[in-house]
């Protein structure tokens, strides 16, 4: 009697340890991000760390920021005429992203915003052309998790200084 008395104890013992230790792995959360950037295409890199996922688990991260982009016409001479050909987009902007976690629970990865796509079209003769891009309001989101800010700031590239 008394060994499976220990016997059931243990096994209650051990069933209540493994549901705690289950519970505390699920429990995702941020540990950094940041923002990098803006790269040559006028995109930006978005990279994070989630910790707090059990093994093997898929999570989706959405990076999101709110975009100001200039687009214009470049003739072959390499000016920009001074003509309406010129175009500010503003828009919200965002990549998604499906990562999974390793044997220790964390993700460790990035994402890739893109600018404001643009309608603009150019005559015969000029290419169009990205002039500048600016983010803010940079975060990266999954649920669960939470939210995420990026150090406070505005990410702004000017690639064609010589466009009125």
């Amino acid at each position: 009697m008394k060994i499976s008395t220990l016997l059931t104890l243990t096994v209650i013992a051990l069933s209540s340890f493994m549901a705690t230790t289950t519970v505390r792995a699920q429990n995702p959360h941020f540990l950094s991000c940041g923002a990098s950037g803006v790269n040559s295409d006028g995109s930006l890199n978005v990279a994070f760390r989630i910790a707090g996922l059990g093994s093997n688990q898929s999570l989706t991260v959405t990076a999101s920021a709110h975009a100001d982009a200039t687009y214009a016409c470049r003739n072959n001479g390499g000016q920009c005429p001074n003509a309406a050909n010129k175009v500010n987009v503003q828009s919200n902007v965002s990549a998604i992203g499906t990562f999974t976690s390793g044997k220790n629970g964390s993700i460790r990865a990035s994402l890739t915003v893109d600018p404001p796509d643009t309608t603009l079209t150019c005559p015969g003769g000029q290419k169009l052309i990205l002039v500048s891009v600016s983010y803010t309001n940079v975060t990266v989101s999954a649920p669960g998790a939470g939210d995420c800010n990026t150090s406070p700031g505005t990410f702004a590239a000017n690639f064609f200084p010589n466009c009125p």
